[in-house]
């Protein structure tokens, strides 16, 4: 998937999970507003109607991705990330890939 640009990771699971539920997946983007936390609940994101579960999986991933760069390019200041999650920035493994990357 892509994430600002660049070849990224995301879990699969809260697709997944929507897939097998029915329930609705709602990306949100948080951000600080002085001392007051703001939020903002994206529109769903829509099971596609053809595809693999894999397929879908993956379409939707990107579009949750897609709902939280938006949040974040408008308030970049309020983002934390605690792991890596471009592939750029991965650890090589034996074999020459990156950790997460298939091989």
């Amino acid at each position: 998937m892509k994430f600002f640009g660049e070849s990224a990771r995301m879990p699969g699971g809260p697709a997944m999970l929507a897939q097998q539920t029915g329930a609705l997946l709602l990306p949100v983007t948080l951000w600080y507003d002085g001392a007051m936390m703001r939020g903002r609940i994206h529109p769903p994101v829509d099971v596609p109607e053809t595809g693999t579960r894999a397929e879908k999986t993956s379409v939707m991933t990107q579009a949750l991705a897609d709902a939280f760069a938006t949040g974040i390019a408008d308030h970049p200041e309020d983002w934390h990330m605690l792991q890596r999650l471009w592939l750029a920035d991965l650890e090589p493994r034996p074999g020459g890939t990156a950790a997460g990357e298939p091989s």
